[in-house]
């Protein structure tokens, strides 16, 4: 081998190494198929036998609550007295918001709905979570306190008028025995709406069942271990059991916002709205409206207490967070 052969560079040089590029490295994008979660998938075969059984559903639904509501939101804006039917417009909303019978009567309304709010439910729970002790006799207890709750609001208000009869009723022979006097709770302006929500604010059964059932579902190790670092009832019953109610306190204050909004017979029987419309409420404003023929009028108002629930059902849904785990 030569001189000239021996310094001589080899025929194939390999190729200099490419630099690393610069940044991240680029993800590759994979589309994932959803698939339907197991169970929920109807068989094709199926189809055809869960659509028959969904239908008399889906007729009770439109018949009972779809079209009477069509019906309520058309008829609102209409002069309608069942034969006659003409288009007025906002004029039934103009006259009920000029009433003063209406704004009474939406006080009202909210009054009682107040009531059950900051009395009946926060009773109910506290009870609740007492019984839920299981203190001697707990059982028998929670029988008589909900046994109100079984009995039906026409009853309840023949009771409660004789309960404030002025001249024989126990409530004023109670006052008259220890020398106070009596007063007609049901007749007097002052005292009317008062007496009214005094009549179903201690029916708290419906509450205590509620809150209950759901210490019922409280893990137990958290009062066992709450129990060995030395927390005492009363820390127990505040600082795990009252936030764990949060769903249900909030289902209950629904539950009652929807039935307060809507009370009618229990004023109807114990006061038919008197004195001087003192404790009149939506509801018993609307059935005004229709005895006197003004079918469309009395929808508006119904209407308007179909707005106040949704208003009302949204707020506490937010503010109690119903549905998300407590745990």
């Amino acid at each position: 081998m030569s001189a000239f052969t021996k310094d001589r560079p080899p025929d194939t040089v390999p190729a200099p190494a490419s630099a690393p590029p610069v940044g991240p490295p680029r993800r590759r994008l994979v589309t994932r198929r959803a698939w339907p979660v197991p169970g929920t998938r109807i068989p094709r075969g199926m189809r055809g036998p869960v659509a028959v059984s969904l239908l008399p559903g889906l007729v009770l639904f439109g018949t009972f609550f779809l079209v009477p509501f069509l019906v309520l939101a058309a008829t609102a804006f209409a002069r309608w007295s069942g034969l006659d039917f003409a288009w007025a417009g906002l004029d039934n909303y103009r006259q009920m918001f000029a009433d003063p019978v209406f704004v009474k009567a939406l006080g009202n309304t909210l009054f009682y709905a107040a009531a059950s709010v900051f009395v009946q439910v926060p009773l109910g729970v506290g009870v609740g979570m007492v019984l839920a002790l299981r203190p001697r006799g707990w059982k028998t207890l929670r029988t008589i306190i909900f046994v109100p709750f079984v009995i039906s609001g026409a009853a309840y208000a023949l009771v409660f008028s004789m309960f404030y009869n002025p001249r024989a009723g126990l409530l004023n022979n109670a006052l008259g025995a220890v020398g106070l006097p009596g007063r007609d709770w049901l007749f007097d302006t002052a005292t009317a709406r008062w007496a009214v929500a005094g009549t179903f604010v201690f029916i708290i059964g419906f509450v205590v069942v509620l809150v209950m059932a759901e210490i019922a579902a409280i893990p137990g190790e958290l009062y066992e271990a709450a129990s060995v670092d030395g927390a005492s009832t009363w820390q127990q019953l505040t600082r795990i059991t009252l936030p764990l109610l949060r769903n249900v306190i909030g289902t209950a204050i629904l539950i009652r916002l929807l039935v307060d909004i809507g009370m009618f017979d229990l004023v109807f029987i114990l006061t038919a709205g008197g004195p001087d419309d003192a404790t009149a409420t939506l509801a018993l404003y609307a059935y005004r409206a229709y005895l006197n023929g003004e079918w469309g009028f009395a929808n508006a108002v119904g209407s308007v207490i179909i707005v106040i629930g949704l208003v009302l059902i949204v707020a506490v849904r937010r503010i109690f967070r119903i549905g998300e785990r407590a745990l």
